[in-house]
């Protein structure tokens, strides 16, 4: 299991960070703050297996509508155009209310919490190339799930399902993040960092990406706790 916990404040471009394997955010609707929330490639599992490697988690407020939140999880730091999700874990958001503005601490009770849950099946070559999503929200009541297909004809770059308010895309995505690897070398060695524009080196490179966008009146609390995770089925 690979979690990815993510504290940010919709509505606001958010800061990230390299972390190890775990970082923490909390979503609040009513006001702004930094937030931190990126990891790339951990552990020999996620090597081997490239589209359970969480790599950053994102939520926002929709700049279309100011009544929706955008959760967005990116995996597969390397991936191409003909990359797919794997088959053999879920992608999981954990939606949890935080009770105190001042500690931001995750409500403690497992009732509270609210779920995102997308599987991928197919996307197999000359036997089921298109993959096919399903994603279950567990948001209080009864159990709602949305299907679609993330490749169509001619190999698109993704795709989209949407019913009762709900929008997801599952597919590839410019890799967000910005690193100038030569500098971070340099600062966790201790040596001097060139001043200057730094260079990314991720210019380029693509990732996984999955995006749900929510109506907030549908979420726990005003002010929330939101994490990701890739679990092993």
């Amino acid at each position: 299991m690979h979690t990815l916990w993510h504290m940010a404040c919709s509505g606001l471009a958010m800061k990230k960070a390299l972390v190890l394997a775990l970082a923490a955010v909390a979503v609040s609707f009513g006001g702004e703050s930094p937030s931190q929330a990126s990891d790339h490639i951990d552990g020999l599992k996620t090597a081997i297996d490239n589209a359970a490697d969480l790599t950053d988690l994102y939520t926002f407020t929709s700049p279309e509508n100011a009544d929706k939140l955008v959760l967005v999880m990116n995996v597969h730091p390397i991936a191409s155009r003909n990359s797919r999700f794997s088959n053999a874990v879920d992608y999981v958001f954990r939606i949890r209310p935080i009770d105190d503005a001042k500690t931001l601490k995750p409500s403690a009770d497992t009732k509270r919490e609210q779920t995102i849950v997308c599987s991928f099946s197919g996307g197999i070559p000359f036997v089921d190339a298109n993959q096919h999503a399903t994603c279950a929200f567990n948001l209080g009541g009864a159990p709602e799930n949305l299907r679609f297909e993330t490749r169509k004809g001619g190999f698109g770059a993704g795709g989209t399902g949407a019913q009762n308010g709900i929008r997801v895309f599952a597919g590839v995505r410019s890799d967000s993040w910005f690193l100038d690897l030569a500098k971070v070398i340099k600062f966790n060695n201790g040596m001097t960092v060139p001043k200057g524009p730094g260079a990314n080196g991720l210019h380029g490179q693509n990732v996984l990406s999955i995006v749900v966008e929510i109506d907030k009146s549908r979420l726990a609390a005003p002010l929330l706790a939101v994490a990701a995770q890739t679990i092993r089925k």
